[in-house]
This record gives structure tokens, C-alpha cells and sequence, in this order.
């Protein structure tokens, strides 16, 4: 009775642990499935080219007064330091290219990893900011 007892033991363990195996499998399986954004830090002249993409959006996130020393032709302004920043970030179409860039690239960096985070698909951000591109 107790060879018994033993032998459905350790039966009912193989089928649990096998079945937590499918689980973890299926698990996997949907993980690998999972769409990765791509996110690029892209230099001046790629990023003049991006800019011609179609249904790109630019973004600029520097402060009002940064702004006001000049910005890229059709950016839109999404100030880093705002309270509402990741609403505003919302407000943009995820599936579409998001041409990115603050100062010199602290802020425009932090932006990118917080857009991956929330689902967009395509990021680009200038290397060096506004200031590389003014230069």
C-alpha cells in the first residue's frame, strides 16, 4: 500500500511539474511575440532626413525659455519639467515615428526611455540636442 501510495505521489508530481512547464512555455512564447520599439540616437544629418518621413512627429522638449532661442521648424513643445510631461507624451500616435530632442540630450534621453516604456514604436533622438543641430 505504501509502494502505492508512492508510485501516485510521484506520478501527480510529473504531470504538475509538466504542466508548469506548458504554462511557462505558453508564457514565453508571448513574451517573445511582444513588439520591441525601436529607439535610435540618430546624428544631425539622419535626423534632416527623418525629417522628411512620412507622419513623423517632432517633439522638443526643452523649457519655453530654450525655445524661445530658436527650434526646429514644426516641433512640437512638450517641456520636460512640466508636471503633465508623460499626458502630453500620450497625446502623441504611438504607431507613427517620434523625431525627438532637448539641449544637448539629458532630458531628450530620459523622454526616450519613458516612450518605450509606454508603447511607441519608432523613437528617434538627436545626438547632441539643439545644440548639435544649430552648429
Amino acid at each position: 500500500m505504501l509502494k502505492i501510495f508512492g508510485v501516485v505521489a510521484v506520478s501527480l508530481l510529473a504531470v504538475g511539474c509538466s504542466n508548469a512547464q506548458e504554462e511557462n512555455n505558453e508564457e514565453s512564447g508571448q513574451e517573445q511575440t511582444q513588439v520591441t520599439a525601436v529607439a535610435q540616437l540618430v546624428n544631425k544629418k539622419e535626423f534632416t532626413k527623418l525629417l522628411d518621413k512620412e507622419g513623423r512627429q517632432l517633439v522638443d522638449v526643452r523649457t519655453p525659455g530654450e525655445i524661445q532661442q530658436g527650434k526646429i521648424a514644426d516641433a512640437m513643445e512638450m517641456n520636460f519639467h512640466d508636471a503633465n510631461f508623460q499626458n502630453q507624451l500620450e497625446s502623441l500616435d504611438k504607431e507613427k515615428p517620434v523625431l525627438i530632442y532637448c539641449a544637448a540630450g539629458g532630458r531628450s534621453a530620459k523622454a526616450v526611455q519613458m516612450m518605450k516604456s509606454m508603447g511607441f514604436k519608432e523613437i528617434y533622438e538627436l545626438d547632441g540636442g539643439y545644440n548639435a543641430w544649430k552648429n
